[in-house]
């Protein structure tokens, strides 16, 4: 029987110093991270962290990468962050991350913005 696992963070909070603008560069601003992490397996895993996601390093992956930049577009921020938990991860088949800008400097009322990358292995 083939299973897959779905192991996630949602709402991670980041700051950072990523955008165009010299003011986001220099003042920094939040930013939410979604990271979905796919592991597909032929039997159920043991009941130790050898054969798991740490959901805690991937937290800690996803600040460490941010704090590396900062990066002018936040689609390099996730895909930074997609290529360390493959990487890191090589349980992981598939990854998706979704990153959210709600303070983006523009003239519309709205929640936030985004970018959302999805890498497999081949």
């Amino acid at each position: 029987m083939r299973r897959t696992e779905r192991v996630f963070v949602e709402n991670l909070g980041i700051h950072g110093f990523h955008g165009l603008i010299a003011e986001e560069k220099s003042l920094g601003q939040k930013f939410y991270a979604d990271i979905e992490c796919l592991v597909a397996r032929d039997e159920a895993p043991s009941d130790t962290m050898n054969d798991a996601v740490d959901y805690g390093k991937v937290c800690d992956l996803a600040h460490d990468i941010s704090a590396s930049g900062p990066f002018n577009l936040i689609e390099t921020l996730a895909e930074r962050i997609g290529h360390g938990v493959m990487e890191t991860f090589p349980l992981v088949s598939t990854v998706r991350v979704r990153i959210r800008k709600p303070n983006a400097p523009i003239r519309h009322f709205l929640d936030h913005v985004g970018v959302e990358i999805e890498l497999s292995r081949d």
